[in-house]
């Protein structure tokens, strides 16, 4: 239901743009619209006529990494996967009829971020539990900051199953952050 009034909210911002141009200039009257998600950018067109619409995809160093064109269209709706891509922010290049729109996106690969979770123990005083989803034998790095942003531990844990441990913070006062770090760099961050 969500994706549907995405939808419905991203063609009706099109249409209201193509219509509000439609007063001024009704030739150069279209619009377009660039959704993302995860590695996936969806290009929404809307043009006011039938023609030939040419789509590029440029890196920051200027060159066209993809491109194609539609022919005698007055609107589409493309998805575009640009998980082999690098890194980086892309320009999308759209022209038609003498027109031109740009649109930059930034390409991030997913990293799949480890499930970790902290729990203030029950009926003990400064004593949180950290807990860890894992499937594979992987080195975490597990720092605590206090509220002020100062580390106050820090520790390398070999694990090859889930983790788990109480950690003893009842010498310091306020919140804490917890941040867990994988062997590929991927980082989760809890406070408590």
């Amino acid at each position: 239901m969500k994706k549907i009034f995405s939808v419905l909210v991203v063609l009706t911002i099109i249409s209201s743009v193509a219509f509000a141009g439609g007063i001024d200039n009704p030739a150069s009257s279209s619009g377009v619209a660039v959704v993302k998600k995860g590695t996936t950018f969806r290009l929404y067109y809307k043009g006011n006529e039938l023609g030939n619409v040419k789509v590029s995809i440029i890196n920051d160093s200027k060159t066209v990494v993809f491109t194609e064109t539609f022919h005698n269209v007055d609107g589409f709706v493309r998805p575009y996967n640009v998980s082999n891509l690098k890194e980086g922010v892309y320009t999308i290049e759209i022209a038609d009829r003498g027109n031109r729109h740009l649109e930059t996106i930034e390409v991030v690969k997913d990293r799949s971020e480890k499930l970790a979770h902290v729990l203030k123990v029950a009926g003990e005083e400064g004593k949180y539990l950290l807990t860890v989803s894992n499937k594979k034998s992987d080195d975490i790095t597990v720092r605590i900051y206090d509220e002020d942003n100062n580390k106050i531990y820090d520790e390398v844990q070999s694990i090859s199953t889930d983790f788990a441990k109480i950690y003893n913070l009842k010498k310091y006062n306020g919140t804490f952050t917890f941040e867990v770090t994988d062997s590929t760099g991927n980082t989760k961050k809890i406070s408590h």
